[in-house]
């Protein structure tokens, strides 16, 4: 069996930075919320140093998140639908009002070690 060098590591982030560009965020059943891309609000940077790609948002409390709580976060590679490449929970939060606010930030490392 052989060992995949860092060079391999690196494109294999390169890989998942280019394809896997959607975040989804889900209430606690998993249903979504809304989905993100670089268009519409999603950063991804990607730190080769700690072989470690976060995928950022901030969301608010407009139309779609008002009165909604969400607990977790789902990495996709398609626009709609699709299979999650990574989902991520955490504490539940809930938009009370227009002004509230949530960043989410889901880190992937590849290689997980």
């Amino acid at each position: 069996m052989s060992s995949i060098t860092t060079y391999g590591y690196n494109k294999i982030q390169d890989y998942l930075v280019a394809n896997v560009t959607y975040l989804e965020l889900q209430d606690d059943q998993g249903n979504a919320i809304k989905r993100y891309t670089t268009s519409n609000g999603l950063t991804i940077t990607n730190s080769k140093a700690t072989q470690t790609i976060t995928y950022e948002v901030v969301a608010t409390g407009d139309a779609a998140f008002l009165n909604k709580t969400v607990a977790q976060s789902v990495l996709f590679d398609v626009a709609t639908n699709g299979s999650s490449i990574a989902t991520e929970t955490f504490s539940p939060f809930t938009f009370e009002s227009a002004e509230d606010e949530l960043t989410v930030k889901h880190n992937i490392q590849v290689p997980q070690l």
